[in-house]
């Protein structure tokens, strides 16, 4: 009985470190990206990415892999930690996207605010939270946890992990993220680095079938796509055939 108390005792207290984190790591996020917008403005630099060129590859490595797993570009998605709505306007003005049914979503009430203000016939489709409103096709997260706030690395991985969790139970499809990697797994100037093989494993373990693969044109850098299991067969001979 002592022992399934401390048991008990010990759980609660985990969840309470686990909770003070995350809240912790949210007011921390908050602050870093209001602060880099309004330094900088709607721009890549603007959201700490180093240029317009990296995430615009990351752009098309996501969208392309939703559309492989789809067939078609008609379905639905949710970016998360969309900022000032870049991936929005990127899909909107190239003819080959503009089908796709586009919802973005931000724990920054500025970024938010800014895209309500800059798609005035679009600001439906931003919200403030770290998931989906509404069921979708896809979550995408587009280096989203580049940029650590802690020097835990274990720590910052289980807050990926219980993020990516808030969008899985509203997926159709599965989620897609990537993110920045290394052969040794490490934290190193504030931008988190996996190890490819280590975080599939993880991620496997968590939700299910993953893949991953080099982000196209960006060194350093993995994709990630974890499915819906009646899925998995499909995703993995679409990776066997990019390799």
């Amino acid at each position: 009985m002592v022992h399934q108390l401390y048991k008990n005792t010990a759980k609660s207290k985990k969840a309470m470190f686990t909770r003070l984190s995350q809240s912790l790591f949210e007011t921390s996020i908050k602050s870093a990206y209001t602060r880099r917008f309004k330094e900088k403005g709607a721009r890549a630099e603007g959201v700490f990415w180093s240029s317009w060129v990296s995430q615009t590859a990351r752009f098309e490595q996501v969208l392309a892999d939703m559309k492989a797993e789809f067939g078609s570009t008609s379905f639905c998605m949710a970016d998360i930690g969309c900022g000032y709505g870049a991936l929005f306007h990127y899909i909107q003005s190239t003819p080959a996207w503009r089908q796709i049914d586009y919802s973005g979503v931000d724990i920054t009430p500025e970024m938010v605010s800014y895209c309500k203000r800059e798609h005035t016939s679009h600001k439906h489709r931003f919200s403030l939270g770290r998931q989906p409103k509404h069921p979708v096709d896809f979550a995408v997260f587009v280096g989203t946890f580049n940029l650590c706030h802690t020097d835990d690395y274990e720590l910052w991985e289980d807050y990926i992990l219980r993020q990516l969790a808030f969008s899985w139970a509203r997926v159709r499809y599965g989620l897609i993220l990537n993110i920045t990697s290394l052969e040794t797994a490490k934290i190193n100037n504030h931008i988190f680095y996996v190890n490819p093989e280590a975080f599939a494993k993880k991620l496997a373990s968590r939700f299910g079938a993953v893949s991953a693969a080099p982000t196209q044109f960006v060194p350093q850098d993995t994709t990630f796509i974890i499915c819906k299991e009646k899925h998995e067969r499909h995703i993995t001979k679409l990776r066997k055939a990019q390799r």
